[in-house]
């Protein structure tokens, strides 16, 4: 841990943005690098939309995938929208297939081709379907009814809003 107990070091607010020179590296370059190449660490990544994101975490799979350090079956990666989230699965497919032509090793190409067989196991998707999904499978420990639906948008943002004025 490094600066207020953050793994990558302080927040700040302009942490994505790039200097008045268009070819000078980012200011959170080493941050950027530590997501793709430290793979024995976990990290929370915070950021505005449209900061690359989706891109580090793509490259991370695929690094951990190529170093054997993970199965594909096994990863969760979690977004906001089903939007955000088709996306990411895209281009993990496209970066997968990326790196499996590029394979330096046929045990590499090898896990590669396991990954793309995997993809459609891994919970990449919303925050609320990976919920739903382990609460279907755990409604009795949960305290769920096994049957219970999620809300669409607009009487969820109404309930929420119920719990919140209760909670205050």
């Amino acid at each position: 841990m490094t600066d207020a107990g953050h793994p990558l070091g302080p927040p700040q607010d302009d942490l994505f943005l790039r200097s008045a020179d268009p070819s000078a590296p980012l200011r959170d370059d080493d941050a950027r690098r530590r997501i793709q190449e430290d793979l024995d660490a976990t990290f929370f990544v915070e950021a505005a939309a449209g900061t690359g994101k989706t891109t580090a975490l793509v490259k991370r799979i695929v690094a951990l995938l190529r170093a054997g350090k993970g199965e594909l079956r096994r990863v969760v990666a979690l977004t906001y929208t089903d939007k955000a989230a088709g996306e990411m699965k895209l281009r993990l497919r496209q970066a997968i297939e990326a790196a499996r032509k590029e394979a330096e090793s046929p045990e590499e190409r090898a896990l590669l081709e396991e990954a793309t067989r995997q993809l459609e196991l891994a919970a990449i998707g919303t925050i609320h379907s990976f919920c739903g999904d382990l609460l279907r499978e755990w409604p009795v420990e949960a305290g769920v009814d096994p049957a219970f639906q999620v809300l669409p948008d607009g009487p969820a943002s109404a309930v929420l809003d119920r719990a919140f004025d209760a909670w205050f």
